[in-house]
């Protein structure tokens, strides 16, 4: 399992490559939890590898995020009752002390944030890409 990538952020700018890593990742609601007692709130994410694109295309692969120093976890347009939803990653952003990650069709996690470090890493087999996400202006109409 060569390629696997593990990052450490603990600042914004280090969210600000995470955040590139990380775009247009696949988020299955099934795999996000945040226990409250230990202030950790875990992801697990389908990742684009789009350091090792080849002639064959894309790949994904799994991809975990520990986030450790969540004080508290808000939710918008996400329904954790619905645990076959899969959301689309566009972007992770800091703001003061909280994290966000901010997917398509207006859906939000919001962690607020104290003393707080997140580690993202790749774990498992890649697999081939179903398509290759596109961020053409002109396309967005």
């Amino acid at each position: 399992m060569s390629g696997q990538l593990k990052l450490k952020a603990k600042d914004a700018e280090d969210v600000q490559v995470i955040s590139a890593v990380l775009q247009d990742a696949i988020a299955p609601v099934c795999d996000m939890v945040f226990n409250a007692e230990d202030k950790n709130f875990i992801m697990v994410v389908h990742r684009l590898k789009r350091e090792a694109s080849n002639d064959m295309g894309l790949e994904r692969v799994c991809c975990a995020l520990n986030i450790k120093g969540v004080q508290a976890a808000q939710l918008q347009g996400i329904d954790l009752h619905n645990q076959s939803q899969m959301l689309d990653l566009l972007a992770v952003m800091t703001d003061e002390k909280a994290i966000l990650f901010i997917f398509a069709g207006d859906a939000k996690i919001r962690l607020q944030m104290q003393d707080w470090s997140m580690i993202v890493e790749d774990f498992g087999e890649p697999w081939p890409a179903q398509c290759n996400p596109c961020h053409d202006e002109a396309a967005r109409g």
